[in-house]
């Protein structure tokens, strides 16, 4: 009897207040690394506003709550008051900047 394992799968968000075409192309390198799993990937660029924030928050955490277990954020972020809020989120959380 053999057991066929389902590949792991973790969200993954790239999160910018310009285009995020930085925050994905670190976080896609570094998310090549890991061949055995894959990832649903989210982009949410020109995240300038506080209510952007927030409501990004509340999707993270639906990822959260939904894969069960914490998603990746990879962000390229200048404002500190928004990045202190998407730091709330239930999320592993890796700045590029800092």
């Amino acid at each position: 009897m053999s057991i066929t394992l389902k590949p792991l799968r973790r969200t993954a968000f790239f999160i910018s207040d310009r285009t995020g075409i930085t925050a994905e192309k670190l976080g896609h390198s570094l998310l090549k690394q890991f061949e055995d799993l894959s990832f649903t990937e989210n982009t949410l660029p020109y995240l300038d506003t506080l209510e952007k924030a927030s409501a990004a928050v509340t999707q993270i955490n639906q990822s959260a709550i939904i894969d069960g277990i914490r998603p990746l954020v990879f962000s390229t972020l200048v404002n500190l008051e928004i990045q202190s809020i998407l730091k709330s989120a239930n999320a592993l959380h890796l700045d590029c900047f800092n």
